[in-house]
């Protein structure tokens, strides 16, 4: 029975079902079977087959995999998504209006702005409107029960009728059967059952906005407290928000809104205002709007800082000018000398050449280049001749306009080598003086280099009093002889008018040059104005290939701004992990503002895992950088998770803040450590 042709066709369909289509009656033949049953195919046609059919299953596995993959990658991007805010913002927003007795005019169109305005500024909302007393009471247990998480932060929102009774303030639902004062408290929604809701949730903190201080919705006669409603004591880490001040009555408004929650929707997206902030606007605002009979009123416990919505990091301009020296570890800086004692009184062009591909940012690359021009002298001359307005003078000291005399040559390298190798050993204010004295002697003897550090100095008012009309003098005279750093420097001269009128035409164009010429802080400068549509159109594309162009060459500034770019998706798409590198990087360099975005980084998980002991310590980094800068940091002004708080709680208990700085902190340091460090 087992050679019978039917079982032989039952078997080969059971056991090669992709096959059973190619086997018939008369192939019998051409198959054998081993022990364990496997078909082995004895034609070639039956060997494709079963190939194709192989390679058809191995795609389909294949796009199973590929499926398998974007669910996990979906999955992942949905949990980087919810790990990018670091807090929890949970709101819940009544509004009521559809009185029977009273209607109010304004109330749910109160509600429904707030709660569009919440979740703009990231708040999952809850909403009410026109409840009856069960759907506010249902409404405000989900709102307990949700705000049962980690780090969150609760709001609650109410627009309506409002009441006290023997002291206590009564929110009054749609619907709600009240005829005397006995019956408040079993038909009204206590406010005092609002707080021990938020106080047993133990929140972060909890913001309660009350306009609700509106006319008596029972008329007079009844036994009820006179105008509006009674003052709240606020819980530790409470903000409460009144429409008016206690016992007064507020405005229902003769537009779609009232003057208090009109004003306090425009102000809460506003980037970079606190809390408090808010509601002083607020307060403004609505004073304003009804000649100064309506006076908002808070009663806040916080300690510490709360943003709506908090101010992005701006790239950095070129206000702040960094110093372009070039800092060279003391083993190249010690080659270097060697070399160029051993050419410096050559008269062979060729060594000056070799020394400055060798030494393309060496200290002597220009003395270099200038001994080079004398031994070879170049005519062509720089583009800047053509861009001067005039503004700084031209007027130049003897010899200005073409090469010097050999001896005047040879003393002005002389005073440069000298002023180099003092300025590495200055160390008082005497010793400043005798190399800006080097250095000026050298510049008035054509040497580009030391025309751009006598500027600098005057820049700077170091060694000599600051004279920004003589920086801008010598800055340009540089320029004229090819100098990037000082074509970028009196750049920002003319950008910010310092010492010059000033003039974007100007400033963009030796931006342009600069950064043909290989400057970095040029190339940075020009980033920025294209970036943020400064004296030229707006192009964030260019401007984020600029950035990165300066980025490669190491330009801290260029660093930054790249990463914020690329953290908001400016000029390209968004790319967290080349954002962290090149913060990285930047942070390396000890750039403030690049260790204070790390600290968000790792303190809200962006793009990598959340860490608050490293957010800690790059605020503490941060911190120290800014303080040795002299620049003022807004790290307190930024939302920080309770994780990273205690992070600094503990590095403060263990060892110190101030000891991990490494150094005394000022006191705005001082102070911005006690408003992030709580007990």
């Amino acid at each position: 029975m087992v050679n019978s042709p039917l079982f032989s066709d039952r078997l080969k369909a059971v056991t090669c079902p992709l096959d059973s289509e190619a086997y018939g009656p008369g192939n019998e033949k051409r198959l054998s079977w081993n022990c364990e049953g496997a078909l082995r195919v004895g034609s070639a046609r039956k060997r494709e087959t079963a190939n194709w059919r192989w390679r058809r299953t191995s795609t389909r596995a294949r796009r199973v995999r590929w499926c398998l993959f974007l669910v996990c990658l979906l999955a992942s991007t949905a949990g980087l998504a919810s790990a990018l805010r670091a807090e929890t913002r949970i709101a819940l927003v009544v509004g009521n209006a559809a009185y029977s007795n009273k209607p109010l005019h304004n109330a749910r169109h109160d509600g429904e702005l707030m709660a569009d305005t919440l979740k703009d500024v990231g708040f999952e909302v809850i909403t009410a409107l026109d409840a009856n007393p069960s759907a506010m009471r249902s409404a405000i247990t989900e709102f307990g029960r949700r705000l049962k998480q980690p780090d969150t932060v609760a709001l609650f929102y109410y627009a309506g009728h409002g009441v006290q009774s023997d002291g206590r303030n009564y929110l009054i639902p749609v619907g709600a059967d009240i005829g005397d004062m006995s019956e408040v408290a079993v038909n009204a929604v206590a406010l005092d059952d609002v707080m021990k809701t938020l106080v047993a949730a133990r929140t972060r903190l909890n913001i309660v906005i009350l306009d609700a201080c509106r006319d008596n919705p029972f008329g007079t006669g009844r036994a009820f407290a006179e105008g509006g409603l009674a003052p709240s004591v606020a819980p530790s880490g409470t903000f409460i928000g009144y429409a008016t001040a206690p016992g007064q009555i507020a405005r229902d408004g003769e537009v779609n809104n009232s003057p208090y929650t009109a004003a306090l929707a425009f102000n809460i997206p506003r980037p970079g205002s606190t809390l408090e902030e808010v509601f002083r606007d607020t307060r403004r605002a609505v004073l304003a709007a009804t000649g100064g009979q309506q006076v908002p009123w808070e009663h806040s416990s916080l300690v510490g800082a709360f943003y709506f919505k908090e101010k992005p990091a701006t790239p950095e301009s070129s206000a702040d000018r960094q110093v372009h020296t070039t800092e060279l570890a003391a083993d190249a800086r010690i080659a270097e000398l060697d070399a160029w004692e051993r050419i410096k009184l050559s008269q062979n062009p060729q060594d000056f050449k070799a020394h400055m591909t060798r030494f393309p940012n060496g200290l002597f690359y220009e003395l270099a280049a200038f001994k080079l021009s004398h031994l070879a002298p170049d005519t062509k001359r720089t583009a800047w001749r053509w861009v001067i307005t005039g503004s700084v003078a031209r007027a130049a000291e003897p010899g200005h306009a073409g090469p010097q005399h050999s001896d005047h040559a040879e003393n002005a390298g002389a005073a440069f080598e000298r002023a180099v190798v003092l300025e590495g050993s200055a160390s008082s204010g005497q010793d400043w003086e005798k190399v800006v004295a080097l250095y000026q002697e050298a510049a008035e003897g054509g040497v580009p280099r030391a025309m751009f550090e006598t500027a600098r100095a005057y820049d700077k008012g170091r060694g000599v009093s600051r004279d920004l009309a003589k920086a801008a003098y010598w800055y340009g005279r540089a320029a004229e002889n090819g100098h990037a750093a000082a074509m970028a420097s009196l750049g920002t001269m003319y950008e910010f008018g310092e010492g010059v009128p000033a003039s974007m035409v100007d400033a963009l164009q030796l931006y342009q040059m600069a950064s043909a010429a290989g400057d970095a802080a040029g190339t940075t400068s020009l980033a920025y104005l294209l970036a943020e549509g400064k004296g030229a159109a707006r192009n964030e594309k260019q401007a984020r290939k600029l950035y990165a162009k300066a980025a490669a060459q190491g330009h801290s500034r260029a660093l930054f701004n790249l990463a914020l770019m690329e953290l908001q998706g400016r000029g390209g798409r968004r790319d967290t992990y080349s954002a962290v590198r090149h913060l990285r990087e930047a942070a390396d360099k000890d750039h403030a503002g690049a260790l204070e975005e790390l600290a968000q980084v790792y303190d809200q998980g962006i793009g990598v895992r959340r860490d608050p002991a490293r957010a800690a310590a790059y605020i503490v980094s941060a911190l120290k950088a800014a303080q040795k800068e002299g620049r003022t940091l807004e790290i307190f002004r930024r939302r920080w998770s309770t994780a990273t708080r205690r992070e600094l709680q503990r590095l403060n208990s263990t060892q110190g803040l101030y000891s991990a700085m490494g150094e005394e902190p000022t006191a705005q340091t001082r102070w911005a450590l006690s408003r992030m460090v709580m007990p």
